[in-house]
């Protein structure tokens, strides 16, 4: 059975495929494409009036936005906001509350073996961005703009991620199209390498490193969300979620380059070209020192060119007058 999203959608996440249990807590969440192409994870709906304004999204056509969604009085909140597997200082009481309830739940669900918490150390962001499930040893840095996102192998093995209408699986197709980028030394965000480990990363890479740059943000888009060139636009949903995760240089110290990779640069093409004459390789120069005049046509190294030319005729006019003057008897 094939399946379509609503002309009217804008996201390619099927609500069956964005339906998930957070691996630190075990609480339900939905993820969603947010505005700016990067994936968020939402709670169910709260009454807005009880949720602090920073803390509110909504969905409009599938896509998450910042506020409230004035319709219903309903917003969601960012579960990483709220996850009880990490602190939370200074929250408001209602939400501090939401907290509470979450961790009994969560040590309820663990105490019956229900539920296994995720054992690598938690950090906020983490949670927002969990690692793809698979990575390959290389690992690409996708840029546009001062954004960096990496993906989870090299470029030329990026799989598109949108289900196949033929077969029902994964598209087969490459992401990669060595048109619409170039190898190119980008800056980090020196706020994020922190600490000793941080500052190993700056005097390895002096705060830049190599990232594919691609030069429109429709490009861009369409690397992130790991489509070919024929999914980019089609109304058929994704197969798996998209690998793609913001750049850390702490977390993806690994993968950094900091020399540019080769092989990757475009053949000249050489088939169908239309060539421009450039016109003799010799030519004739004026004979007259202080000329530059030349000429495609050979001629003798005493050649002058018509100015040159017109000149001369004037001077021997003038030295015939001096040489031969007219007679001037009565």
């Amino acid at each position: 059975m094939s399946m379509y999203l609503h002309r009217s959608a804008q996201t390619k996440i099927l609500r069956k495929s964005g339906a998930a249990r957070c691996k630190y807590c075990n609480t339900p969440i939905e993820w969603f494409e947010r505005y700016d192409a990067l994936k968020i994870p939402l709670t169910t709906e709260f009454p807005t009036r009880r949720i602090p304004p920073k803390m509110r999204w909504h969905i409009e056509r599938g896509i998450a936005y910042p506020g409230t969604d004035a319709s219903n009085g309903y917003c969601r909140i960012p579960h990483p906001a709220i996850c009880p597997a990490f602190d939370h200082p200074g929250l408001p009481p209602d939400i501090q509350e939401l907290v509470q309830v979450l961790a009994v739940r969560m040590r309820t669900a663990i105490e019956r073996g229900e539920f296994t918490p995720y054992v690598e150390p938690v950090t906020q962001e983490e949670a927002e961005n969990p690692e793809p499930e698979k990575t390959q040893a290389v690992r690409h840095v996708i840029a546009y703009g001062g954004t960096l996102r990496i993906g989870p192998c090299a470029i030329e093995d990026l799989q598109c991620i949108a289900r196949d209408s033929q077969t029902g699986q994964r598209c087969e197709n490459a992401v990669c199209d060595l048109s619409e980028g170039r190898w190119a030394s980008v800056s980090i965000d020196e706020e994020q390498a922190a600490g000793r480990l941080g500052q190993m990363v700056l005097n390895l890479t002096g705060g830049n490193i190599w990232a594919w740059q691609v030069a429109d943000f429709n490009i861009a888009v369409r690397w992130w969300n790991q489509h070919c060139h024929e999914h980019h636009n089609s109304p058929e949903p994704d197969h798996v979620p998209s690998e793609f995760v913001p750049f850390h240089p702490l977390r993806h110290d690994a993968y950094i380059l900091t020399e540019r990779p080769t092989d990757y640069d475009l053949a000249p093409e050489t088939e169908d070209q239309v060539v421009i004459h450039d016109g003799p390789t010799t030519r004739t120069t004026c004979a007259t020192p202080s000329c530059s005049n030349t000429s495609v046509i050979a001629y003798p190294d005493t050649w002058l060119c018509w100015q040159c030319k017109k000149l001369e005729r004037y001077r021997q006019r003038i030295h015939t007058r001096w040489v031969n003057p007219p007679d001037q008897s009565p």
